[in-house]
């Protein structure tokens, strides 16, 4: 088998969806005739742990670790460590004078993130493994972006080597980088430094349609697209075992993501109609701010109906798809939510319920559930609702779920694996 350098922050025991999309990779590429070797930090600064995810982990995979330094121990000493801290998708709505300094720290001191110390040791230690193995063909994957900064002195110091950079998000353009109050040498150096990654990577990778505009428009000169997905094997499928009209939604639940009107859309048809009231559960799971659970029970007739299940295992998470009876999807009320194809979306589509999703008026995931027909699309900006909810309460809406298996791990990891052979 050809070898291939996966260098990623995230790797199992970290839980999310940040790991997810290599972790798979690497599972079916020996299959492929690709052995990958996995370079990850020793000690991460993981907020969240999922050891399920071993078991994704190929016999035939090499991993290759060397510690990290991140300047989260300082802040945890000065300031105590506090929930959804160092994750760059998880922002709190908090406007404290300690939440827009730390804000203002990261974004300005840290660029492109924290992991940035992580750089220079890891391309002084790859190099000589690099020669060492015989390893022509690297990736690197982020956010974090720091990964990408590694890949770029790799690839100076050694020009022959084949780099494919993997964008599962947008770097200068993830309309995140706004809550840190960047100043405008801090943009520049951001745009910089990605032009650099994007016009001397060999390959550049990323996951939806929006985002591979972007990236070219920012300088991105060979790009392609394989977007995240699910895997077959994760998926037993259990009859559901209850007659509950259950909403689940899993993952990152914040400000930026909260449906005011569908809270209350439900709310309203719970008071009207006996049979929905006393059917109705809203089951949440993942990260999820106070303040949102809050106003979620603030409603009258909502406030016994949710069900907090905190943070779920992989493996649970999907146990748990069983019970529900319709998936909801919430993407980034904001730019970033246009390009981008959450995660779960796939595994939506592999468990075959109806998907509730809402999102920005124009978005990827909209076209692709309408094109899936897997599911209802609704702008936070609509107020609307009601009729569309009864109609997939009653079973009155069709979803025909056609055209899904394009996104199986397996043949995603084909595609990728047919990118690498063109090196």
């Amino acid at each position: 088998m050809k070898k291939v350098l996966i260098i990623t922050y995230y790797w199992p025991p970290a839980g999310g969806s940040g790991v997810q999309r290599w972790l798979k990779f690497s599972k079916y590429l020996p299959k492929y005739r690709w052995k990958p070797i996995i370079f990850t930090p020793e000690n991460p600064y993981n907020e969240i742990n999922d050891f399920d995810l071993y078991s994704d982990i190929s016999n035939d995979t090499e991993i290759w670790k060397i510690p990290i330094w991140e300047p989260y121990s300082i802040k945890d000493k000065l300031f105590g460590k506090g929930a959804n801290v160092q994750s760059s998708g998880i922002i709190l709505n908090n406007n404290s004078f300690k939440n827009r300094l730390l804000k203002w720290i990261r974004g300005n001191f840290f660029i492109p993130d924290p992991k940035i110390y992580w750089v220079k040791p890891s391309i002084d230690f790859l190099v000589k493994k690099i020669k060492s193995e015989g390893i022509n063909c690297i990736v690197t994957t982020g956010p974090p972006h720091s990964m990408h900064l590694i890949g770029l002195g790799l690839k100076k110091l050694l020009p022959n080597l084949n780099w494919v950079s993997d964008f599962r998000d947008p770097w200068s353009e993830l309309d995140i980088l706004e809550e840190f109050n960047l100043s405008k040498r801090s943009k520049l150096k951001h745009l910089k430094l990605e032009n650099q990654v994007l016009k001397t990577a060999d390959l550049v990778l990323t996951v939806s349609k929006t985002w591979l505009d972007d990236l070219k428009r920012l300088g991105a000169k060979n790009i392609d697209l394989i977007t995240n997905g699910f895997d077959d094997e994760d998926f037993v499928f259990e009859k559901k075992d209850n007659d509950k009209f259950i909403i689940g939604h899993f993952g990152l639940l914040n400000h930026l993501r909260n449906p005011i009107h569908f809270w209350k859309t439900l709310n309203d048809i719970c008071q009207r109609d006996p049979m929905f009231n006393k059917k109705l559960e809203i089951h949440l799971a993942g990260n999820i701010d106070n303040s949102v659970l809050i106003q979620i029970k603030s409603f009258s007739f909502l406030k016994d109906k949710i069900v907090d299940l905190k943070y779920l295992s992989h493996k649970n998470v999907i146990k748990h798809y069983n019970q529900v009876s319709v998936m909801l999807l919430l993407l980034f009320n904001s730019k970033s939510g246009i390009g981008n194809y959450p995660g779960k979306i796939f595994e939506y589509f592999a468990i075959k319920k109806p998907i509730v999703a809402f999102g920005p008026k124009i978005s990827d995931s909209k076209d692709l559930i309408n094109s899936t027909k897997t599911g209802i699309y609704f702008s936070y900006d609509d107020v609307d609702l009601e009729e569309n909810l009864l109609k997939v309460f009653n079973n009155k809406l069709s979803f025909g779920v056609q055209n899904t298996d394009q996104f199986s791990r397996d043949k995603l990891t084909e595609k990728l694996a047919n990118l690498l052979n063109k090196f």
